[in-house]
């Protein structure tokens, strides 16, 4: 299995700006931005080498991916209106192997164990114009480049150790450790314990509950440092000069929940489920800057907490679904890359629990089909209650809505087992305008909307 994307984006202007500075003689530029970003990624999976006998299965994959991303700033106009105009180039190669054993130890017992090793050569290069400051701290008008990179060959290793124990035809326990190393940036490792239990006292009714211990290291080119030193008294030099490295998060997983088939309403599924996290050293990125790249930083503590309803139908060629989730999440105290804040959102969050940037209060969505003489008529809605905004993420933007339609035909022109797929769907149906961020809120300097109302159409041949 393999596939490779390429893709390229130009960055359009956010108007009402005022400029800041003078670079090149210049000092209102009012040219559009030609500052683009080009990202390209291939990704592949051998064959896994496979053995199976009547007590025991084996699977042993490799895989291998290869990423890059290059953004290219606006020389001048990024200079005039931020200070700083920055070519940042990412590359990423990873290699990994990974291998799974199953062994049935009778009928109560089944042993899994494995382990995983991938090996990541990555590269983060930054090509930064930027503005000399005078004795008084003021920029003055003799841009000058600065080459900062950094280059890291990174291990992540990690094994496990489960037993399925089916202590009765409905009741059923998983208990397990796993041990994770990470040789990167940081050097830290974990031994983690996992259990959960299943139980189906009736037909149709399956309860659930688990604990699990996590360790979650950062990606590497996201966690790449930055030397400070090289900025300043420059016109990128920060308000915070503290910088420390990007760490692995550690948390406590809770969870449980129920799924029950309604026999009453043929076809009728429904469930709730609820978690409970508690992570220290809480792994979080954003968009600081100009650049339109990501970076890395922790939350000293974190907790997020969670409850989701779900319910699904079929009665012949009719599907639907439905989907509402209220989530938490909160945070405090930022405890790496601290330079890319400035120092009252650095002290506010030191001292209050603040949302984090991704937290949505509500997430709903709906959708459902028909098949009719073998065209499938299709309907999909998703609702959010708006993301974080404002000064340390203390407000949020506007809930939204949008509705997507399709429909799809199979026809059999290559065999009767193979059908060509031909699909035409329409987003945003009524052409909702709404914003997922306004350029506000922590790692977020530039607003995003939703997408316009668009036509698709597609084609698919099954092998």
């Amino acid at each position: 299995m393999s596939g490779v994307s390429n893709g390229t984006y130009q960055i359009p202007n956010n108007p009402g700006q005022t400029p800041n500075f003078t670079a090149f003689g210049v000092s209102n530029s009012i040219r559009p931005s030609s500052t683009n970003i080009r990202t390209s990624s291939t990704s592949s999976t051998w064959p896994p080498i496979r053995n199976r006998s009547t007590t025991s299965t084996f699977r042993s994959p490799i895989s291998n991916r290869y990423s890059q991303l290059h953004f290219y700033p606006d020389p001048t106009g990024d200079l005039v209106f931020n200070g700083v105009a920055s070519n940042v180039y990412r590359q990423s190669f990873v290699n990994g192997i990974q291998e799974d054993t199953a062994w049935r130890v009778g009928f109560a017992h089944t042993l899994r164990f494995g382990f995983s090793v991938s090996a990541e050569r990555s590269l983060v290069t930054n090509i930064s114009t930027v503005l000399p400051l005078d004795a008084a701290g003021n920029s003055f008008d003799a841009p000058f480049s600065i080459f900062d990179s950094s280059s890291k060959t990174g291990w992540l290793i990690g094994t496990y150790l489960q037993d399925e124990w089916k202590i009765t035809n409905n009741l059923t326990l998983n208990a397990g450790l796993r041990f994770d190393q990470m040789y990167q940036y940081v050097d830290a490792n974990q031994l983690s314990p996992r259990v959960s239990l299943t139980w189906k006292p009736y037909d149709g009714t399956t309860f659930h509950a688990g604990y699990a211990r996590n360790f979650t290291p950062p990606s590497q080119v996201i966690a790449a440092p930055t030397n400070l030193a090289l900025v300043q008294n420059t016109s990128q030099q920060p308000e915070v000069s503290t910088n420390s490295p990007v760490l692995p998060e550690r948390s406590h997983v809770f969870d449980v929940g129920v799924v029950q088939k309604i026999y009453p309403i043929p076809g009728l599924e429904v469930g709730v489920d609820g978690y409970y996290k508690i992570a220290r050293d809480l792994l979080d990125d954003g968009q600081f800057g100009a650049a339109y790249v990501l970076s890395g930083f922790n939350y000293e503590r974190g907790e997020n907490i969670g409850l989701e309803l779900k319910a699904n139908y079929t009665n012949g060629n009719f599907r639907a679904y439905a989907n509402v989730a209220w989530a938490k999440q909160i945070a405090t105290n930022i405890v790496s890359n601290q330079y890319l804040f400035g120092q009252d959102e650095l002290n506010y969050i030191a001292s209050h629990y603040i949302y984090t940037d991704h937290a949505q209060v509500l997430t709903a969505s709906a959708g459902a089909s028909y098949l009719w003489n073998g065209t499938r008529f299709s309907a999909s809605m998703i609702y959010g209650s708006g993301l974080r905004s404002g000064f340390a993420n203390t407000d949020h933007l506007p809930s939204y809505t949008q509705v997507n339609v399709g429909l799809s035909h199979d026809f059999n022109i290559v065999a009767p087992n193979k059908p060509t797929t031909v699909r035409f769907d329409v987003v945003n149906l009524f052409d909702s305008i709404y914003e997922i961020r306004d350029g506000s809120g922590i790692g977020v300097f530039a607003p995003q909307f939703g997408p316009r109302r668009g036509f698709f159409a597609g084609i698919s041949q099954k092998l």
